[in-house]
């Protein structure tokens, strides 16, 4: 009996049109450090140049038949919403109501209203963040045609991995937030669904959200609001339609460059992505309007942990030079004071607030060893080994009761953590976390 062939390896094709079979190992290097170069570009913290940024929006505008704009650099994604608000509500009515009388160059409105913005809210800079669940990820770029799946797996999956959750998805939706929620009134909050305000309109009333935001976005609405009024706000809303990534889309960028500068394709449409390119080097978001673009600098601090999700446990997990700030506990964005004051979060607080994750989060910050001792819980079992610990009892809201291991682990901190309804001693819990039976345990001599 004739032995079956092998399968043949695809083959290897590359021209300047055509980008086929794979990559090679040679190839997968080179990709590995095109992953970190665009990665290092996704965490930019150097302030913006302006001798970049301008020259590379200006040559999107010209590859695109536009007009040249008017390239304004707001302080934060936050300034670069309202400022767009603002100025694309009056550009309007300056050109469809005919009894608006112009006084200024057009070019001229955006570069004033970004900076009264900035100015304006820069006094009402505080900590508290709303949050929003909703995410939009935009995808314009015509270049990616250009591109072949040979690349993906090693360039655009890997750079996703290290800068979507601790850039993009971040900023915008803190963005979108600081927008929308700054903006509606108490009537609009209030009937608008869950799926379109994140936790604090779920938990709090419209009222307190309408009158109790007292932060940078609330600086940038008013100021908004006097430069154009409510029209500056709902233009501000929508800034999501006109927005694009800069470096917050380095995922793409990266999968977009591998194909050109790696496999060797080189196709018309580069010429004129090549200012897109430079666009997502130099700057950070932006919002685009055929007479003028604003972009927003890079943060100031992004710090994330090692799964690269935004986080940090004393501070801001991103801050931008005028102050703007969002916090993040591995990846969910929870309210500032959760981090700043972590003294006032309490077991009751943590444990009823309305969204999953935060809840979680919540969790771990406060400590499920202090949220136990908050709730007065049951002692089930005591082991004399402190590393073994105690089996404990609560009542929690939504829950019910629920069995705790409190114990003593190997850095010499106190842990607690959720075993099953069925464990009757600590020795049975402790055994359980380990999944190894309970004389084994007793045998380990140590325990982390």
């Amino acid at each position: 009996m004739a032995k079956p062939k092998a399968a043949s390896k695809p083959k290897i094709i590359r021209t300047p049109t055509r980008a086929e079979g794979g990559i090679t190992d040679a190839e997968r290097a080179q990709m590995a450090e095109h992953v970190k170069l665009w990665t290092a570009r996704a965490f930019r913290t150097a302030p913006i140049e302006p001798d970049k940024i301008i020259p590379a929006i200006k040559g999107i505008y010209a590859a695109a038949g536009l007009n040249e704009p008017r390239v304004v650099i707001a302080p934060s994604p936050m300034v670069m919403a309202f400022a767009y608000g603002a100025s694309a509500a009056i550009w309007y009515q300056r050109t469809h109501i005919a009894t608006r009388i112009a006084t200024d160059s057009a070019t001229r409105i955006a570069t004033r209203i970004a900076t009264d913005i900035a100015a304006l809210s820069a006094t009402h800079i505080a900590t508290d963040i709303a949050t929003d669940s909703a995410t939009r990820i935009a995808t314009d770029s015509a270049t990616r045609i250009a591109t072949d799946s040979a690349t993906d797996s090693a360039t655009r999956i890997a750079t996703d991995s290290a800068t979507l959750s601790a850039t993009r998805i971040a900023t915008h939706i803190a963005t979108d937030s600081a927008t929308r929620i700054a903006t509606l009134s108490a009537t609009r909050i209030a009937a608008l669904s869950a799926t379109h305000i994140a936790t604090r309109i779920a938990t709090d009333s419209a009222t307190h959200i309408a009158t109790h935001i007292a932060t940078a976005e609330k600086g940038a609405a008013e100021a908004c609001r006097h430069l154009a009024g409510t029209f500056g706000l709902e233009c501000a809303t929508r800034w999501g339609g006109v927005y694009q990534g800069g470096n917050m889309w380095a995922p793409w960028e990266c999968y977009l460059t591998a194909a050109r500068d790696i496999l060797g394709l080189k196709l018309p449409p580069h010429d004129a992505y090549a200012h897109w390119e430079a666009a997502a080097i130099h700057g950070g978001f932006r919002v685009m309007h055929p007479e003028f673009c604003i972009v927003s600098d890079f943060p100031e601090v992004i710090r994330i942990d090692d799964q690269n999700l935004p986080h940090c446990e004393d501070g801001p997990s991103h801050r931008w030079r005028d102050g703007w700030s969002l916090y993040h506990w591995h990846g969910v964005r929870i309210p500032a004071e959760w981090v700043e004051h972590k003294e006032r979060l309490t077991a009751k607080v943590a444990l009823t607030w309305s969204n999953i994750e935060q809840r979680r989060a919540a969790c771990e910050i406060v400590g499920w060893d202090r949220i136990l001792r908050e709730l007065d819980a049951k002692l089930i079992d005591r082991d004399e080994d402190p590393m073994i610990g105690e089996l404990l009892e609560v009542n929690l809201p939504d829950l019910g009761r629920v069995k705790f291991l409190r114990a003593l682990c190997g850095t010499g901190r106190t842990f607690a953590l959720p075993v099953p309804p069925e464990m009757k001693t600590a020795l049975e819990a402790n055994s359980w976390t380990y999944a190894v039976d309970t004389q084994v345990l007793r045998a380990m001599e140590f325990r982390t």
